[in-house]
Parts: structure tokens; C-alpha cells; sequence
């Protein structure tokens, strides 16, 4: 098995066209990567844990940052987060994800996991019904607990979540259909036909849709994305979750945004949830930072994409040579990999542990707690680190491989 020190030893294998070619610094993650990763395992285990990139940020956004307090004056912005960050946000949807939206639907949040948390306190009473794909981010379903709601799932066909499957779930007492798109664990990307008939369906029945659109910026092979934020005019009044973790690497600033259906849905979240009174809102400096990333780091963004679908197709090809692994579908967008491992025989927490004993390497299980019910048989693989430290982690898991098996 190759050495941490060695792993460190490796430059980052991205485009060389960006500043995000640079070298990862593994002793700054090492104190910093919480959330199950660098700053949470043993010396010498390599996580691909939770979705946060080791890649250094962009150049732009660290000179932004470095600009705005360079001026000793760090007050409140806006109680619904500061213009430029709006206009940002509403013009990227624009630009890359087929939707018109007003400035002043938008709101600045702590966090995606606040804004999705916000948004079903703000739908949904106790007793509602909620009906979210499965297996999901267990953030989908959080969300809807903390509000009271009942949750009704949703599975997947074939490894896709179709119209049909929704419509078989559908109850009379529904109110929101909340879900993840792109999808996370498994990837999938639901084409704009697709969106249009998810929502069509949901406005003749009157339920609302409340999309988490955090993985939209990570679409690989040239992929595109509709948000439902596009279809605000039709009954099902969809709510849209933004954030900037994934596409950006931003997680530690906790920047992300709700873009309401309408102006005036926005300013009745904000005056409920506490926008108004500084219970709720976005810190300024997170908002440059994210203004940076969305206005400036195009290039940065483009080699991140080039460099996860590398990542991804060597991961798929090594371990689909594995016996007992199978990965239903390869993701058009995340750069997160969900494999079946049924055909070991084993269930997900013992390949898992099997995995960090033997082989140094910690993943996610696929457990209800992570992602619900329906993710029973797989594990979850992180793979935005830099090549080398992937492929010493594939090749630790193909040593270890055998031993499972025993």
C-alpha cells in the first residue's frame, strides 16, 4: 500500500489552463476536512467520504475575498443577501440551467441545508405528506421531518426515478414532491422533457415541488440541465435550492440560495423565517466569494468538470473488474460514484469497515441513515481528490478485494 506521505508527494493532475492545477495542500485539509474526512481519519486513511473537493479554489475567489476585508469594515448586507450576489445567481440559472428568474426571487442562505430546511419549514405542517425519491441525500428527508411532515417514497426503476414511479406513490394527501436533481447518490440527470413532465403532473394534482439543485453545476460529458425553476408560471410553484459546495468548492463558506417561485413567494419566506430580523441570512464575505465564482472562474469550473469525468470513468472501469460489484449507472452529473456491492454477499456497512481495516480507504455506506432504505447493498465514493490519490485508493481497495471475499 502507497504511504500518505506519498500521496502528498503528487502534484494535481488537472488541466494546467487554471489555477485549480495547483497542489492540494493534504496538511491544511488534514485540519480543516471535517465531515468524515482528511481532519476525521486515522494518519494514512484516504477518505472518499463526504462531497467537499480536496482541490484548491480558484485563484479569483481567494483575490475577491482578500479584496473585500483588505477594507476594515465587516457589516450586515441586506437582509436577502446583497445585489451582485442575486444578480449572480439569477443570471447563472440564465446562462446554464435553461431558467428566467428575477433577482428578487432569490435569497442568500446559510447553506444549501438551511435554504432546503427553510423552504419545507415554510410549505409544510405536521401531518403533510412528502414524497422524496429513494435512496436520496438524507438531507431531503431531514428537511421534511424537522417540518413534521410524512414521507412517502419514491424508488427507483432501473436505476431511474420516471414519471411512472412518481405517479404510483402519489396520494391525495401529498403536498410537496421534494427532490434532488441531479441526483445524489446515483447521478442521474433527468433531461428537460423530463422536468416539464415531472412538473405538469405535479400542477394537475396541486402539489408543490421543492428541487435541490446543489449538484447542478456538476454535469459531466457536455451534459445540460433544466431547472424546474424554469416552470415557476405553472401550478406546481416549484421552489429551487442553489448552492455552491460542489460546483465551487465553497463548502466551508456555507453560501447557498433559495430561488423562490415568485417575488412575492420570496418575501414572504424571508419576513416568516426571519430574514427581516437577522435570524436567517448569509454572511457578506460568503456572498463575494460566491460572486466571484459564478462571474469569474468559467475556466476554473470547465477543467474541475474535465478532471471529475477523468475521475470518473477510471473509477467505474477498475472497479467494475472487481467480482460482486456492479454500477447501475454511470453519472452524468456529481462526481460521486453509487456501486452495488450485493454481489459480494455482504451488506454495506461490513464491505465498508472491511474496506477501512484492510484497505485504509473509508467510504460511505449505504445505509438509511445517509440516504434511506433503497440504498441497502451500495457504498458511495467521493472522487473529487487529485488522480493520484484515487488511484492509490483503487488500488489499496483491488489489494484488499480479496480479503472481503474471504
Amino acid at each position: 500500500q502507497g504511504s500518505h506521505s506519498s500521496i502528498e508527494s503528487e502534484s494535481l493532475t488537472m488541466s494546467q489552463k487554471t489555477d485549480s492545477s495547483s497542489k492540494p495542500d493534504f496538511e491544511a485539509l488534514k485540519s480543516r476536512a471535517h465531515n468524515l474526512r482528511w481532519a476525521t481519519v486515522d494518519e494514512g486513511v484516504i477518505p472518499l467520504t463526504a462531497a467537499d473537493p480536496d482541490l484548491p479554489v480558484s485563484e479569483e475567489i481567494t483575490n475577491a475575498l482578500s479584496e473585500y476585508i483588505a477594507v476594515p469594515h465587516l457589516c450586515y448586507g441586506p437582509p436577502t443577501g446583497l445585489k451582485e450576489f442575486r444578480q449572480s445567481v439569477a443570471a447563472h440559472f440564465a446562462a446554464e440551467k435553461d431558467a428566467a428568474v428575477n433577482l428578487d426571487q432569490v435569497i442568500a442562505t446559510n447553506s444549501a441545508a438551511s435554504a432546503i430546511t427553510l423552504v419545507a419549514r415554510h410549505l409544510l405542517t405536521d401531518g403533510n405528506e412528502v414524497i422524496i425519491q429513494d435512496p436520496v441525500d438524507f438531507l431531503v428527508a431531514e428537511s421534511a421531518r424537522r417540518a413534521g411532515a410524512s414521507l412517502r417514497l419514491w424508488p427507483a426503476n432501473d436505476g431511474k426515478f420516471t414519471l411512472d414511479g412518481l405517479k404510483a406513490v402519489v396520494s391525495d394527501q401529498t403536498r410537496v414532491i421534494s427532490v434532488c436533481h441531479p441526483h445524489n447518490p446515483r447521478g442521474t440527470l433527468w433531461t428537460a422533457d423530463e422536468v416539464l413532465a415531472i412538473a405538469e403532473f405535479a400542477s394537475q394534482r396541486g402539489i408543490t415541488i421543492l428541487s435541490d439543485e446543489v449538484w447542478s453545476d456538476v454535469l459531466l460529458d457536455g451534459a445540460s440541465i433544466t431547472s424546474f425553476a424554469k416552470y415557476a408560471d405553472l401550478a406546481c410553484q416549484p421552489w429551487v435550492i442553489y448552492g455552491l459546495s460542489k460546483g465551487f468548492g465553497l463548502a466551508g463558506l456555507r453560501i447557498g440560495a433559495v430561488i423562490a417561485p415568485s417575488v412575492a413567494a420570496a418575501s414572504a419566506l424571508a419576513l416568516e423565517q426571519g430574514f427581516e430580523h437577522t435570524i436567517e441570512g448569509a454572511a457578506t464575505l460568503s456572498q463575494i466569494g460566491a460572486i466571484a465564482a459564478l462571474t469569474r472562474c468559467s475556466d476554473w469550473r470547465a477543467a474541475f468538470l474535465e478532471h471529475c469525468t477523468e475521475q470518473r470513468n477510471h473509477a467505474v472501469a477498475r472497479l467494475q473488474a472487481l467480482s460482486g460489484i456492479h454500477i447501475e449507472t454511470t453519472p452524468q452529473a456529481t462526481f460521486v460514484l453509487f456501486v452495488d456491492i450485493r454481489g459480494t454477499g455482504l451488506d454495506e456497512d461490513a464491505v465498508a469497515n472491511a474496506l477501512l481495516e484492510h484497505a485504509r480507504v473509508r467510504v460511505v455506506p449505504g445505509s438509511p441513515r445517509w440516504f434511506g432504505p433503497g440504498a441497502a447493498g451500495h457504498i458511495r465514493l467521493s472522487l473529487a481528490t487529485t488522480f493520484e490519490v484515487l488511484d492509490e485508493a483503487l488500488t489499496r481497495i483491488e489489494r484488499a478485494w480479496p480479503m472481503l471475499e474471504l
